[in-house]
């Protein structure tokens, strides 16, 4: 459809701070979005965050507030204006996708209304709460996402419902949600340095396919992936609608933590010889080393990718393309592994893989001299885009 539930907020501020939360960096940028005419990219800001040596929230949510901080310092010094909204869109660990079936039926008819519509949703909210209560505890869930992929009225797909009235609906809306924690942290943050009303959350799964969709408009089935540091998030979209996502954790630091562990090293020494590996800088003896350990960590991430493929699928057959995010100098290796998956289900002999780098998205978006040309922060100024349109309305 897809019908979305966002609150109107207007504001004169010609200028919007993006901000981009994911699992090994955070990024932010001042955009300036004119109706007419390209996004415009006035100031972006990058930082790593420190490598975890092993995983914990707790000790995470702290590295990744503290890198915020420094990026939101960053960009408040490049005196290019004030924002008046805030998009914050967030990769895994930081958010749960899912894809929500609702059969309602009731004994006298009902008219559908977006009041109705959000209500039945609401309500299906409460029951995901409950499912997820072993990840997140209810009380420190937070919807970030929420919208109706399509609807059917007495077994008819429909797709402007609204005033029609009816006793048999059937729901499909994809709902994200983050932790409380996590949210009431960045919204710390960002006040710190930027003083707007509102900040607007979602997921990059859902921004990257609307770019997409944009990018490739005869593009109707494929597959998505977002490959971080830490995991890695796998998206399907059927008939031009995101039907599931499906993350697992899997990223650029498995190979990090992998090299560390098998030759009993730092992690920055291992993380130095993995990049070394990469650029082909390594002797002869010391490449077949981590050769090896790379190997290793590729079959384990491909078994786990066709498995998550089929999960996906859910005995449908599988579009052959498929787009993906992911650091440069790791694309190569993603390529190949992509291209070898195997799965029962695909149409055709194998995947056809586009990356989505950094002049393939640039050319939707205009940049200030000097400006770093970030893939994310371009996925997430278009969508910022049609969201502002929206919000104006």
């Amino acid at each position: 459809m897809p019908l979305s539930f966002l609150t109107k907020s207007k504001s004169n501020k010609p200028l919007t701070l993006l901000v981009d939360i994911g699992s090994a960096s955070v990024g932010a940028a001042l955009i300036r979005i004119e109706k007419g005419t390209a996004p415009v990219v006035l100031a972006s800001v990058r930082e790593d965050i420190s490598f975890q040596d092993a995983l914990s929230a707790q000790r995470f949510l702290f590295a990744m507030g503290r890198t915020l901080e420094n990026v939101l310092k960053k960009l408040q010094v490049s005196s290019v204006g004030a924002p008046g909204a805030v998009f914050c869109t967030m990769s895994s660990p930081w958010f749960i996708l899912k894809t929500r079936n609702l059969h309602i039926e009731r004994d006298v008819e009902f008219e559908v209304t977006p009041e109705t519509l959000e209500g039945f949703i609401n309500e299906d909210v409460e029951l995901l709460k409950v499912e997820l209560k072993e990840t997140l505890p209810p009380q420190d869930v937070h919807v970030i996402e929420k919208k109706i992929i399509q609807m059917k009225l007495n077994g008819y797909e429909i797709k402007n419902p609204y005033k029609q009235r009816t006793d048999r609906m059937e729901l499909a809306a994809t709902v994200g949600v983050s932790s409380e924690k996590v949210i009431k942290s960045i919204e710390h943050k960002i006040h710190k340095f930027f003083h707007v009303k509102e900040i607007h959350f979602g997921a990059f799964p859902v921004a990257a396919f609307n770019t997409i969709r944009d990018m490739y408009p005869t593009e109707k089935n494929f597959l998505f992936l977002d490959i971080t540091g830490e995991a890695t998030d796998v998206s399907r979209v059927s008939d031009d609608l995101l039907v599931g996502t499906i993350s697992f954790p899997y990223g650029k630091n498995f190979f990090i933590r992998e090299i560390s562990a098998r030759l009993r090293t730092v992690h920055a020494e291992a993380a130095s010889l993995f990049a070394m590996y990469l650029r082909g800088e390594l002797d002869e003896a010391r490449r077949a080393q981590i050769a090896e350990v790379v190997a290793f960590v590729e079959g384990k991430w491909l078994a786990r990718f066709e498995k998550v493929i089929s999960t996906l699928a859910n005995k449908q057959a599988l579009p052959g393309k498929i787009f993906f995010t992911t650091d440069a100098d790791i694309e190569p290796i993603f390529s190949k592994l992509i291209l070898s998956a195997k799965s029962e289900l695909l149409i055709g002999a194998a995947f056809e893989v586009q990356y989505l780098d950094q002049l393939i998205v640039s050319k939707f978006v205009a940049f200030e001299a000097g400006v770093v040309r970030d893939p994310f922060i371009v996925v997430e100024a278009l969508l910022a885009e049609k969201l502002t349109e929206q919000l104006s309305k």
